[in-house]
């Protein structure tokens, strides 16, 4: 999964069609993928498995998410494995081949304790390359 991120356009502008395939899986650098199972044109449903979490392996979650021009928002919430949901925003490119999802993402967890408070909100950001359409 290699792409030169110089050669990144917004979606809208590659003059591809309209409304881009978002349905078909995705992938972000540490081996994370979204799998996209429903998309009308503006909103998009399916499942996420995490290949990093606080527990020894992949943890798997139900996503929603949202698509406007090229900004593009998408949730996951990680019940009954974890009391968190993560939450990704970011704008669709494509290269003039792939499409990818450049985004950042905040991970909001419920604190053990009051103590815990400071630590329940994390971020970071992903590269997503739609793997198989």
């Amino acid at each position: 999964m290699s792409i030169d991120r110089k050669t990144l356009k917004p979606f809208s502008i590659s003059g591809k069609a309209a409304t881009p395939g978002l349905q078909g899986i995705w992938q972000n650098e540490l081996g994370s993928t979204m799998t996209i199972t429903s998309f009308d044109g503006t909103s998009f449903s399916g499942t996420y498995s995490s290949a990093v979490s606080s527990g020894s392996g992949s943890v798997n979650g139900t996503l929603a998410g949202t698509l406007s021009g090229d900004a593009v928002g998408f949730t996951v919430n990680w019940m009954p494995t974890f009391s968190s949901v993560t939450s990704w925003n970011g704008l669709l490119l494509t290269d003039g081949n792939a499409l990818v999802i450049y985004s950042l993402w905040h991970l909001a967890s419920t604190p053990e304790s009051a103590n815990d408070f400071w630590e329940s909100i994390l971020a970071g950001a992903d590269l997503f390359i739609q793997v198989q359409p």
